[in-house]
């Protein structure tokens, strides 16, 4: 009996993790009952999918994508699933309750994000990354920067050129 629960759940995780954009893989310690809902209410509010999940299975679910998340999936652990990049989303939220609760026992030990696995220390800087509209907001501004320059020197020199001409017709000097 445990073999086909075991099947089923691993069935139930690969699917899951094909259908995904990205995930934050955790780890949690002595996570008290209020802890854990608050945690899940605002990754669910963020659109995000979470769930303990069998070290285990989930490494073998990983593999067959061809993701390895090697000590990220030891011990107890969960798995925040989001669409396209909201693992980025998720890992922020997860650090800021991780700096605001004292003595958290929650730790960011992995993460999937666009096909690519991090753990060890790069998971942790997931949250630092800037999501899919701050970074075309980012190659906007770096494009469009040096056009509104020259806009605006060519302006200026029109403006003033405008300036001078008014003020020669103000002296009376444009009757002469």
């Amino acid at each position: 009996m445990p073999s086909q629960v075991n099947e089923i759940l691993l069935a139930e995780l690969q699917n899951e993790f094909q259908n995904m954009g990205s995930c934050v893989v955790v780890e949690f310690g002595n996570l008290q009952p209020l802890q854990d809902i608050d945690i899940r209410t605002q990754l669910r509010q963020a659109g995000v999918r979470y769930r303990v999940v069998r070290g285990r299975l989930a490494a073998r679910a990983l593999s067959g994508m061809g993701l390895d998340m090697g000590t990220a999936l030891r011990g107890r652990c969960g798995v925040a699933v989001a669409d396209k990049e909201g693992a980025i989303t998720a890992a922020k939220i997860l650090r800021d309750w991780i700096k605001k609760t004292k003595d958290a026992p929650l730790k960011i030990k992995g993460g999937v994000v666009e096909g690519t696995a991090f753990t060890g220390a790069a998971a942790a800087t997931l949250a630092d990354l800037p999501d899919r509209n701050t970074v075309n907001t980012m190659i906007v501004t770096a494009i469009s920067g040096p056009a509104r320059s020259i806009a605006t020197v060519v302006s200026a020199v029109a403006g003033g050129l405008a300036r001078c001409i008014q003020a020669k017709i103000d002296k009376g000097e444009g009757a002469a």
